[in-house]
């Protein structure tokens, strides 16, 4: 029988960051009921590039190619734009850059071939409402729908989510990614488990 796995093909941020946004997560968390709250350890920030299912008798393929991506790239930025909020959800929202876009653009055309058809089950990990347009790409919002974010929490009470995110202050302005990671995703989209990292050069 064929095993099968939800991975997420993520950028890390800088250690900095990553500890800012874990705060943040955990100081929200106490003022409202969530579904999840960062800690670094089951719940990892993380900025998606790709998220989709595949056999574990592909997860080798998908490794080398990570490596392959992760070997090309440096000094890759960010430029946070905003606090965003739908559905529950509150993170950050990130400049969409020709660079940003063009890696997207390379992940997903080499790791289409390798996932598995995406069923309206699969999507209801998520938790989430999609549109038809998110629903025919192997990630619900791959090519012309990415934008890059980072998650910092989901609350249970959508109201609350929204008056929150209206009230953080956040003062990173710029930042350097400093890794891929391939993650083993949880429901509403949560990275759970480090499956393998790697440097950018």
């Amino acid at each position: 029988m064929t095993n099968y796995q939800k991975i997420n093909i993520a950028f890390r941020a800088a250690k900095n960051i990553e500890s800012d946004v874990i705060s943040l997560s955990q100081e929200i968390g106490k003022k409202s009921d969530s579904c999840f709250i960062l800690d670094g350890i089951n719940f990892y920030p993380h900025i998606t590039i790709y998220a989709s299912i595949f056999s574990e008798s592909n997860l080798s393929n998908v490794l080398e190619r990570v490596s392959f991506i992760a070997r090309k790239l440096s000094n890759i930025n960010f430029q946070f734009k905003g606090i965003g909020s739908g559905q529950g959800y509150i993170g950050l929202n990130f400049g969409h850059s020709d660079e940003i876009e063009s890696i997207h653009k390379e992940i997903v055309e080499l790791f289409n071939p390798l996932r598995e058809k995406i069923t309206e089950d699969d999507l209801k990990d998520y938790n989430m409402v999609f549109n038809e347009a998110q629903k025919k790409n192997g990630y619900p919002d791959a090519m012309d729908l990415y934008a890059s974010h980072m998650t910092i929490i989901r609350l249970k009470d959508e109201k609350m989510a929204k008056d929150i995110a209206k009230e953080i202050k956040w003062n990173n302005e710029k930042f350097k990614a400093r890794s891929i990671v391939c993650y083993l995703m949880g429901d509403n989209g949560t990275c759970n488990q480090i499956i393998k990292e790697f440097n950018l050069k």
